[in-house]
């Protein structure tokens, strides 16, 4: 038992270390990317046009001081952890001022939707790909294992764009977009 309770501790330890470092890469990371959010906000409010520089300008430190950049980094941190543990995860920059839990939430159920069926059939075809390479062996096994291994090789994005390609552009099965309105 001894050594159960010393496997589960190592492995939640370094659970907990490694969420702490993506919280931590997640909060950092953006800030020491160049430019500033309030400026690309800024950016498509002045497309609008017609406005006097006084006011774009008041405008700009009201967005400075509601998303508290004009805080110290590490209060910035702390108020982001508070936030984090109680659920906020406030205002998207690229959507604004659309909550950040709102495009979540719009986007769930269309990731289950495509996950589920995925798993379901990946798991499936793996294990019926797998039994008949083990039963039937010889030439089998020789022509599945190597194009299971190069299927396996191929980046997401990239077969997800030779899939789009195939069952939605050419064969027409699938829809290629419409999930999301356009913004």
């Amino acid at each position: 038992m001894k050594g159960y309770r010393k496997y589960f501790v190592r492995k939640g330890a370094w659970f907990l270390l490694t969420l702490f470092i993506a919280t931590v890469l997640n909060f950092f990371l953006p800030r020491l990317m160049p430019g500033d959010p309030v400026n690309a906000i800024m950016q498509g409010i002045a497309m609008g046009g017609g406005m006097e520089a006084d006011h774009v300008r008041r405008i700009h430190e009201h967005f400075v001081e509601e998303f508290g950049l004009n805080r110290p980094v590490w209060e910035q941190f702390l108020i982001y952890l508070r936030n984090l543990f109680r659920g906020d995860l406030g205002l998207s920059f690229s959507q604004f001022p659309r909550p950040v839990s709102d495009i979540i939430r719009a986007a769930l159920p269309w990731t289950l939707a495509l996950q589920i069926p995925a798993i379901i059939i990946g798991w499936i075809v793996g294990n019926i790909l797998g039994a008949l390479a083990a039963y039937i062996r010889k030439g089998f096994d020789k022509v599945v294992m190597p194009i299971m291994l190069f299927i396996a090789g191929v980046p997401a994005f990239g077969m997800a764009i030779v899939l789009l390609t195939v069952f939605a552009a050419n064969l027409g099965w699938f829809p290629v977009q419409g999930a999301y309105p356009m913004l």
